[in-house]
């Protein structure tokens, strides 16, 4: 769009996974990467746009900000939260610091300045979301009403790799970080009850883990022992692309063990990839998975399963295409439309400028 971009961030990028994901081209940009903190936030360094892509977390305000000059990304009002909660672990997020370090009053009066922060930053700001279920929750939150953009998912490189594969067994795939807020247990609650009905041959779960996450990936390996599930669930850490398109490959069934999921990034993967989906009937997923594939009991769930394994040719054709709104290249013309709405910025090259296609990258879903 012929913008100058300034990148600033949280904590600084870790650039050999970058230059793996997209290729040495931004090398530069990476370089230039500033960091800040919340204390920094009330700087008067000013932007033609500012734009903060995770507005859920980051309380990122400046006096300057308007709806004409700043556009929020959030995912879900995730922040408030946390902040109401005094969470330990987000304040380490926020001030990259030890918490051993501050007092009470100290975390308290900081808490106190993110939570004012994040909500002048959704009133004085163009606010977008990911689903409709997100928006509906912004305003119930912040009584902001957003605009809804979906993510960017590379539909085409999962449709590509994988949809006319004839080589899908009865295995049902899970797609997930290894966090306790991704609720991972339930989908081996579930595989105990598909083993009781003698449904699929193999689960398989896969994502990433962070150090903070050995404790909980622990505990699910123990939750395995207990149910006599080795045989029947395995788990796939920090797999990588390759072997993700691989397992679509040979995928059925996805399941999907979060209730309440804004989006469901993953989920839309392996849809283009033409693997059925199987959600819980809360959160934005809702808003794109047929109503047949979801569930609101694990016996409902079953009985998804038991259809998607079933699920002839056709209709694994027909739900890999419905995917292609979430593509990156609608994905890139809706967010060029939208700075251009916002802002002067923008609106000439926007016409003159084709939209471009995104590198190759790894999944977002199995790292977000």
């Amino acid at each position: 769009m012929g913008i100058d971009v300034e990148l600033v961030t949280l904590e600084k990028p870790e650039a050999v996974s970058i230059r793996d994901a997209y290729g040495t081209s931004i090398d530069r940009d990476v370089k230039r990467i500033r960091t800040l903190s919340l204390s920094q936030i009330a700087g008067t360094k000013s932007h033609g746009v500012t734009i903060n892509t995770h507005g859920d977390m980051l309380p990122f305000f400046r006096h300057n900000f308007a709806k004409n000059n700043a556009i929020t990304y959030c995912h879900y009002p995730i922040a408030g939260q946390l902040i109401d909660s005094g969470d330990s672990s987000y304040y380490n997020i926020l001030q990259n610091m030890n918490l051993s370090t501050t007092t009470p009053k100290c975390r308290s009066m900081y808490f106190e300045i993110a939570r004012d922060a994040c909500n002048k930053m959704m009133t004085n700001s163009t606010v977008l979301t990911n689903s409709e279920f997100s928006r509906k929750a912004i305003f119930k939150t912040h009584g902001v009403d957003s605009t809804v953009l979906h993510p960017p998912v590379d539909v085409d490189t999962f449709r590509n790799a994988a949809l006319s594969s004839d080589a899908r067994d009865d295995s049902i795939l899970v797609i997930s970080r290894f966090h306790p807020s991704k609720k991972i247990e339930n989908a081996i609650h579930f595989a105990k009850l598909l083993r009781q009905n003698e449904l699929g041959s193999r689960m398989n779960i896969v994502g990433n883990i962070s150090p903070d996450g050995a404790s909980y990936f622990n505990y699910l390996r123990h939750l395995v022992r207990c149910y006599g599930l080795e045989d029947f669930i395995r788990f796939e850490v920090n797999a990588s692309f390759d072997r993700l398109l691989g397992l679509m490959r040979i995928s059925k069934a996805y399941f999907h063990p979060l209730p309440g999921e804004p989006f469901g990034i993953s989920t839309v993967e392996a849809m283009s990839a033409g693997v059925i989906p199987i959600v819980p009937d809360t959160g934005g997923h809702t808003e794109f998975v047929p109503a047949k594939y979801q569930f609101h009991t694990f016996d409902q769930a079953v009985e998804a399963v038991a259809a998607a394994l079933d699920a002839p040719a056709s209709e694994r054709i027909q739900i890999s295409y419905f995917t292609q709104k979430y593509s990156t290249a609608n994905y890139i013309r809706g967010f060029q439309k939208i700075v251009a709405e916002v802002s002067d910025i923008g609106k000439k090259p926007l016409e003159q400028t084709p939209v471009i296609s995104m590198p190759k990258r790894f999944p977002e879903s199995m790292a977000s």
